[in-house]
């Protein structure tokens, strides 16, 4: 029988929980209070706690829906930032945090989970924990900075606007607008944002000298190197590098078989 308590988060939790995200991810505090003050409206984090201590922590995003030709649209629950202390792996909490977690959203009205694994061996990790298997492939491309169109950055209002228009007709995990204001926020912790250029919108930020786009959505898929290469020399890097959806490829996001269609646009992670 386990030692420690399940429960759902409570803000006099936050500090903690923001001290083990740094130790375990590395992430700027800043980022995780970003996090934390839009969680409310995004979703929850189930925690685990010994003697008043906390042992570790799982989010889930509540804030997606999966849009398609289907008049419903079903609720997505994107599980996150799952940690556990090093001294307390091993013991199976990992596991009872994520169930956690995914009990949380389905409390939320999610009838759909998924993740983004943090590195391959944990696709079998969540096979086994969960019955996930990877839905959705990525491609990575890469080309040097040159400013050749201008650049505007974009609030998440006027950011997921654009992003309905340019994905009519198609399928795609659409996030809610706490979601979408997390994800600017988060990609200025590093430097980037929400931008428009040329036909397209994307969502960058940069590490080191490289300007990772996380989502390039352009009307002419001929366009998207040029746009990558001039988001990239506005904010300064020497190489950009973006990731587009793709049949075959990187390993994506992990869902239950078949709840996702294998064309659904979605690049909008916290990786």
């Amino acid at each position: 029988m386990s030692d420690w308590t399940l429960r759902e988060y409570v803000p006099g939790d936050v500090p903690a929980i923001s001290l083990l995200w740094r130790e375990v991810f590395g992430d700027p505090l800043r980022m995780t209070a970003e996090f934390f003050a839009l969680l409310p409206d995004m979703g929850s984090c189930a925690v685990a706690v010994r003697d008043g201590k906390l042992l570790g922590a799982a989010s889930v995003l509540n804030g997606f829906e999966l849009v398609t030709r289907q008049k419903k649209r079903p609720v997505v629950g994107y599980l996150y930032a799952v940690m556990v202390r090093p001294e307390e792996r091993g013991q199976g909490l990992g596991l009872a945090l994520t169930r956690e977690a995914a009990e949380l959203a389905r409390r939320r009205e999610s009838t759909l989970l998924c993740t983004l694994p943090a590195s391959a061996p944990l696709y079998g990790w969540y096979r086994r924990a969960l019955g996930f298997e990877c839905v959705l492939h990525r491609k990575r491309y890469e080309t040097g900075c040159d400013a050749r169109e201008s650049v505007m950055e974009m609030t998440s209002t006027e950011y997921l606007h654009w992003r309905d228009a340019l994905l009519q007709g198609k399928a795609y995990l659409r996030p809610s607008n706490p979601t979408m204001e997390f994800a600017r926020r988060f990609y200025a912790c590093f430097g980037g944002g929400l931008y428009a250029c040329g036909s397209g919108i994307c969502a960058a930020y940069l590490d080191g000298d490289v300007c990772v786009i996380k989502e390039l959505i352009t009307r002419t898929q001929e366009d998207a190197a040029l746009i990558a290469a001039s988001v990239g020399a506005q904010l300064g890097a020497k190489t950009a590098v973006w990731y587009l959806p793709s049949r075959e490829g990187e390993a994506y996001i992990a869902a239950p078989p078949g709840s996702i269609p294998a064309d659904c646009v979605w690049n909008l992670s916290f990786d």
